[in-house]
Formats: C-alpha cells, sequence, structure tokens
C-alpha cells in the first residue's frame, strides 16, 4: 500500500487541508486515525502536515495559506523574513481580502487590505508572499521615526531584490504609504549610494549649503575591495560617516583606521562625521575648511 504521506510530501513542504486529502482517496476516519496516532499533524482547523515532529518554517507558511484560502499571501514580517529585510517572527502574517471571512488563530496574524491585488503578489516564489516593494510598504507602518523608516528602505535596497525606481512607483502608486514624502525625498540620495540615515542627512545638509556631494560608496582596491563613504575628487577629500552600524565593534574601527590611512598615503584629505555633526542642535558647530562652501565664492 502507498504511504499517503507521499502525494502530499513533495509540492506542498508536507502540507495538505481536507479538500485534497478527500479526494486522493482518504477517508475522514483515516485523517482522524493519522492524526491521532502522531504521523501527521493539524496545525490548523482541516489542514494537516503528513509527518511528524517539528515544523520548518516552508511547512507552517503552507499550512497557513491553505487554512486562509487560495487569495491569501504570507506578508508583512513573514514576508519580510523571506525577502531578508527583517528577522522571521513568532506567527505567521498572512494578507487576505478586505471582505474574506477567515477566523483567527493561535500562530496567525491576519492582516486585511482591500487593495491588494495581482501586482502585489510576487508571481511565481513559493510560498506565495507579497512582493518585496509591497512588504516594505506595509512595514513602514510600524516604523516610529524617520531614521528608522529610511535606514529600513536602504536595508530593502542592499537585498538588491529591489532598485530606488521600482520603490519610487510603489511609494506613488499607494497615496496612504506612511513617510510617503520623506521616502520620495530620499530616494534620489539613496540611489547615488547613500546607504544610511546619516549619510542621507548628510547629503541633504550639503544641498541645502551648496556643498559639493562627490560620490557615495566608491569602491576602492587595496589589499582588499574598501568603499569609501563619500569622495570628492575635484577637492581630493575623503569622508566617512560613522553611524549607528559598522564603526562600533573593534575589528571595525582597525578597518576604518587603516582605510583613512590609505586615504592619506594617496594624498587625500580625511574628515569623519558622527550623528553630532549633522543633528540640527548641532548646526552652529565650525565645519573644517577642507572644502571652500559654494555660496562664498560668489
Amino acid at each position: 500500500m502507498v504511504d499517503p504521506s507521499e502525494a502530499f510530501a513533495v509540492d506542498s513542504y508536507g502540507a495538505a487541508s481536507l479538500s485534497q486529502c478527500l479526494p486522493a482517496g482518504l477517508t475522514k476516519w483515516q485523517i482522524h486515525r493519522l492524526v491521532e496516532s502522531g504521523r501527521w499533524q493539524s496545525p490548523l482547523p482541516r489542514v494537516y502536515v503528513v509527518f511528524s515532529g517539528p515544523l520548518p518554517t516552508e511547512s507552517v507558511h503552507r499550512a497557513a495559506l491553505l487554512y486562509a484560502g487560495a487569495t491569501s499571501v504570507v506578508s508583512h514580517e513573514s514576508a519580510g523574513a523571506l525577502w531578508r529585510i527583517c528577522p522571521t517572527p513568532a506567527k505567521v502574517h498572512l494578507l487576505v481580502p478586505y471582505r474574506r471571512q477567515v477566523d483567527d488563530q493561535i500562530g496567525l496574524e491576519l492582516h486585511r487590505s482591500p487593495t491588494l491585488g495581482a501586482d502585489d503578489v510576487h508571481p511565481s516564489l513559493a510560498p506565495r508572499r507579497t512582493r518585496i516593494e509591497r512588504t516594505v510598504l506595509d512595514l513602514l507602518q510600524g516604523r516610529r521615526s524617520a531614521d528608522a523608516a529610511l535606514g529600513f528602505i536602504g536595508d530593502a535596497l542592499r537585498t538588491r531584490s529591489t532598485n530606488a525606481a521600482r520603490l519610487r512607483n510603489a511609494v506613488l502608486a499607494k497615496p496612504r504609504t506612511r513617510w510617503r514624502r520623506l521616502i520620495l525625498d530620499a530616494l534620489p540620495d539613496i540611489e547615488a549610494g547613500a546607504q544610511s540615515p546619516l549619510e542621507l542627512r548628510d547629503a541633504a545638509i550639503r544641498r541645502r549649503h551648496g556643498l559639493p556631494q562627490g560620490r557615495r560608496q566608491v569602491r576602492r582596491l587595496g589589499s582588499q575591495v574598501e568603499y569609501l563613504d563619500g569622495l570628492i575628487e575635484e577637492y581630493g577629500v575623503h569622508i566617512e560617516l560613522d553611524g549607528r552600524l559598522g564603526h562600533d565593534r573593534t575589528r571595525d574601527r582597525w578597518r576604518d583606521m587603516r582605510r583613512d590611512n590609505r586615504s592619506e598615503v594617496a594624498g587625500l584629505r580625511h574628515l569623519r562625521y558622527g550623528w553630532a555633526d549633522v543633528l540640527p542642535w548641532f548646526v552652529n558647530c565650525p565645519l573644517p575648511p577642507a572644502v571652500p562652501d559654494s555660496s562664498q565664492s560668489s
């Protein structure tokens, strides 16, 4: 006799709904016995996993989608984890059409949207999930500050699963997106290479005061590949911005020191700034005169 588990183990990570089991030749009594014996599991009503033991994330996602129906998609933090822009959440987050009736269950976080359309869902990846652009817009709702929102946009772009143009189109298509104006204003600087909220603030300050922008995230070959936060070639200035990440561990500081020294040897003047130099209450601090202010030269 063929093991009934084999019918579902490959394509669905072992997850099957009652409506799939019955046409496969199983009776409700047989399904009940499989669950009672521990060979199968039932993580959600009328949904089964055809093996025992811990459930992998893929099986949990498939079981949740089977429970919520064909129009549901993995979304929010769960989709963010699949896109590698946030940690795996404790619950499975699903997005369902606004009018669809789905009962709440332990382990599920249901979100409803009147605007969920085919363009919001990735056409081929499994499990079925929102595109990264829709995922980013959904997760922006939980970002409590401008810097958190901008940092999250930078994280999404660094995955290379999307780009600034696609994010811009997604934001323009959703007028009620949180932090909409801030993101639209920042995307040109992000597209030019700014990768952190600190770099975005620096770009805005330079634009406001007529200072040269230079090039951002400049790739340089030495003993290994390294990146300069900013390079203003016409003035021979290398700029580093020490934000919240990437400069706090001892080995990071040694790396920064070696990079700064290589710039000095190459004849570049080196400037390093932190948050205190760009926050509004520090605007009266004198800036080093390494780069002339264009507003004073006219």
